[in-house]
């Protein structure tokens, strides 16, 4: 049982569904707002492919290198619309009722999500609680940041997420 769930566990975290961009109404770019998950919505602006930006931010950006660009972004000194917005509560559930609240009150019909590879799936479930799907005419694709994981990051990914899916399954609201 134990190798089950380690197997289906790791399929989860590092072999998610990964959606190909199309046409969206805007890229929400998750907490933390890292260096690679903004040159992801980015470059998703630069293609074309959406038109405005979303960061999750946590209530207190820190003035350092790590936090530069999500800074100038939210600042405003872009030819595009970005909006940094810290959801209450700063978690993926407060992201995905965040999510749920744009895609209502800005009449979008559709967003794309930027995390990690290892967040994927789990947000998903979670956003899919949120956000009434394509009956609703609302359509949500998640993709990557590409980072890059050393073991000991794969590691502590896993634990972490392990806890996170624990934490989402037993409390199943949005």
């Amino acid at each position: 049982m134990t190798i089950v769930l380690g197997a289906v566990t790791t399929w989860a975290y590092a072999f998610p569904r990964i959606d190909q961009p199309t046409r969206s109404d805007a890229v929400l770019v998750l907490g933390p707002p890292t260096v690679q998950r903004l040159r992801v919505a980015l470059q998703l602006v630069d293609d074309g492919v959406v038109n405005q930006i979303v960061i999750s931010v946590p209530a207190d950006v820190r003035d350092d290198d790590e936090h530069t660009l999500v800074r100038d972004l939210c600042r405003g000194d872009t030819d595009y619309p970005v909006e940094c917005i810290t959801p209450d509560p700063f978690t993926t559930q407060g992201e995905a009722r965040l999510a749920s609240e744009l895609l209502t009150e800005e009449d979008w019909r559709s967003m794309i999500v930027v995390t990690s590879i290892t967040h994927i799936s789990r947000a998903r479930m979670l956003f899919d609680r949120c956000i009434p799907g394509s009956d609703e005419g609302h359509r949500v694709a998640f993709v990557s940041d590409h980072r890059d994981y050393d073991l000991g990051r794969w590691v502590s990914e896993y634990v972490y997420q392990t806890g996170a899916w624990i934490k989402a399954i037993i409390s199943p609201d949005c």
